[in-house]
């Protein structure tokens, strides 16, 4: 048995969807939801990273939210629409020294 990657459907049609139905909390509930999923694999994907590279990953990012932008025709108005309204997770860091195995 062959196993695929997990698909979701987006988070962004499903809560239009509630909001038609006249479900609005329920709605931004789900965006918030979505928003902790991504939120969770990105900071899997980049995890662990070095402090003093904070700056390179804040810059990365930026970089990535501009391209998926420029890709993606009103993404940009969607997140601060979203921004104003959404209740973004705590992120909750934690520091462990250790020797790096890389270099």
């Amino acid at each position: 048995m062959a196993f695929g990657k997990v698909r979701m459907s987006s988070y962004v049609d499903r809560g239009n969807k509630l909001i038609a139905e006249g479900k609005t909390p329920e709605a931004m509930r789900l965006i918030e939801r979505g928003l902790q999923h991504y939120s969770e694999k990105i900071i899997n994907a980049i995890s662990p990273y070095a402090k003093a590279d904070a700056g390179l990953i804040v810059l990365v990012l930026r970089h990535l939210a501009d391209e998926v932008e420029r890709g993606n025709p009103g993404a940009k108005e969607l997140a601060e629409g979203m921004e104003k309204c959404v209740n973004k997770p705590a992120l909750t860091e934690i520091e462990r020294i250790k020797k790096a195995n890389r270099r």
